[in-house]
């Protein structure tokens, strides 16, 4: 039996949504300590996965993901393969946490472990087709920590658009500017009862929102560069704290946080309103994380003002994933 437990990540922004830059996309974001997502396998004559989580993979996007690691299994002379149980919790798809990339990983890793072949990092993540948009989550995956990257070269003929989209495309990895080690940070995660997006749906979404103004990205870039990188690299709580808040309302963030309407804005001010020093929606949402002085009074006071929604205390995270093999 093999198992691969992993982390999940906090996407705070994408940054080079313009077309008429050096380059597209890239972000930052950091990895968290709980929930964990735990993922075991199983050797088998052929390739079959088994979703136990409440809100996790459509039938369709199971079936996409068996696709692609038999294509990996392929292309790699395999001779074996895996029956895979992603095993409950409460990790969902599409609500901010980067679970499709960790699964992703996790798939193509354990072929690799099965089959007794050695690999590297860069190897799993360009098989797994994940970071296409940002290398947020791949590199999280294997290193923990903060992550600052500046995306691809802009040949333009690439789209903007979701990691999903290009799994199965040639792969192009973001490049990584700074990995930080965090600090001994609480924060608070909190999932409103807000419906998710789902994969069409953020394609659409992206269709529809990009390219942004080159003048926008650069006021992203300011808060990147000085606020968020600059702030975790000086251990400045306070500068971290107006940064997130100021990221909220850039115009890229803006546009996702716009999707849920006002919805999201009340989830939010019942999380300042109860001793948040600032709130970020992580991705497209609708997960939400915030820092404050007192994170367990703070998660238990929204607990008790917003019932239906799920919502915790964790941690900054340094550790790569936890790869156990029997």
């Amino acid at each position: 039996m093999l198992r691969i437990k992993a982390f999940p990540r906090i996407h705070i922004t994408l940054i080079g949504m313009n077309k008429d830059g050096y380059r597209l996309n890239g972000g930052i974001g950091f990895s968290i300590s709980s929930p964990i997502l735990n993922i075991s396998f199983e050797t088998s004559n052929t390739i079959d996965i088994v979703d136990k989580r409440k809100y996790g993979f459509t039938e369709d996007e199971l079936n996409r993901l068996k696709s692609h690691i038999s294509q990996v299994a392929k292309n790699q002379d395999f001779k074996k393969v895996f029956f895979c149980v992603i095993n409950e919790g409460i990790i969902q798809s599409h609500v901010g946490f980067g679970s499709n990339t960790m699964i992703y990983l996790a798939c193509v890793e354990a072929i690799f472990i099965i089959n007794q072949r050695d690999y590297s990092e860069k190897e799993v993540i360009a098989l797994s087709g994940r970071g296409g948009t940002s290398g947020i989550g791949v590199n999280t995956y294997f290193k923990g920590g903060y992550v600052f990257d500046t995306g691809v070269k802009n040949h333009e003929q690439r789209t903007l658009a979701p990691s999903s989209t290009f799994v199965s495309k040639e792969y192009q990895q973001p490049l990584l500017i700074k990995s930080v080690e965090l600090p001994l940070w609480d924060l608070g995660i909190c999932i409103p009862q807000i419906v998710p997006k789902t994969e069409k749906e953020e394609k659409r979404f992206f269709q529809t929102n990009c390219p942004i103004e080159k003048s926008d990205v650069e006021k992203i870039l300011y808060e990147v560069i000085y606020g968020v990188t600059s702030s975790l690299l000086e251990n400045d709580f306070k500068a971290f704290c107006e940064s997130i808040n100021a990221i909220q309302q850039t115009k890229w963030k803006s546009l996702e946080r716009n999707i849920y309407g006002e919805t999201i804005i009340e989830a939010e001010n019942t999380i300042r309103k109860n001793g948040a020093r600032c709130v970020g929606m992580s991705s497209l949402g609708p997960m939400l994380y915030f820092f404050g002085d007192d994170i367990e009074g703070s998660v238990e006071k929204v607990n008790r003002e917003m019932s239906q929604c799920v919502c915790f205390k964790t941690t900054f995270n340094n550790l790569s994933r936890i790869v156990e093999n029997d």
